[in-house]
């Protein structure tokens, strides 16, 4: 969806000023700034929910087993009584593939936040040991680095060159 909303408004932009004006965005597809940190949060917020449903469901039924049988002593049985629950193994069949199904999915959830979390250290990492070369001037959240005509050179500086370490000192 933030792909059409950015292409749309690429192309307003481009309509309001002209083909040869500066593009808005390098890339519409990358996800940038707010965006990032939302679909990150968006997986934290899944990975929290899958767990607690597998914990709660773990501790309620005490395992992931459905007995057969269960004798029952509560209101308004007068004395135990044993009480069948219908179809024990296709309840446990699906309670199983449930809880396989959001293991999976906690498990893929945790690999990609570590993916794009890496990315992005890897990101500023290479800006950090780059930094005489910065080879970007965009992280992939948007944010400008360091513009490469930021040190502009005065038509005054003589041509000569600096004296050495040796001739400084003496």
């Amino acid at each position: 969806m933030h792909v059409a909303y950015r292409e749309d408004k690429e192309r307003k932009n481009q309509l309001k000023y002209g083909e040869n004006c500066r593009r808005l965005y390098e890339n519409t597809g990358k996800k940038r700034g707010g965006l990032w940190w939302t679909y990150v949060l968006t997986l934290v917020f899944k990975i929290a929910v899958d767990a607690t449903f597998v914990f709660l469901l773990y501790h309620i039924y005490e395992g992931y087993d459905f007995p057969s049988l269960i004798k029952c002593e509560q209101k308004p049985c007068p004395n135990k009584v044993d009480c069948f629950i219908s179809r024990p193994t296709e309840k446990r069949i699906f309670t199983l593939f449930m809880v396989v199904t959001s293991l999976i999915c906690i498990l893929l959830s945790i690999f990609e936040v570590l993916y794009l979390v890496g990315k992005r250290c890897r990101e500023c990492f290479t800006v950090v040991h780059n930094s005489g070369h910065i080879v970007t001037n965009t992280l992939s959240s948007g944010s400008n680095l360091m513009k490469s005509n930021t040190l502009k050179m005065s038509k005054n500086t003589p041509d000569t060159p600096a004296p050495s370490y040796s001739v400084a000192i003496s």
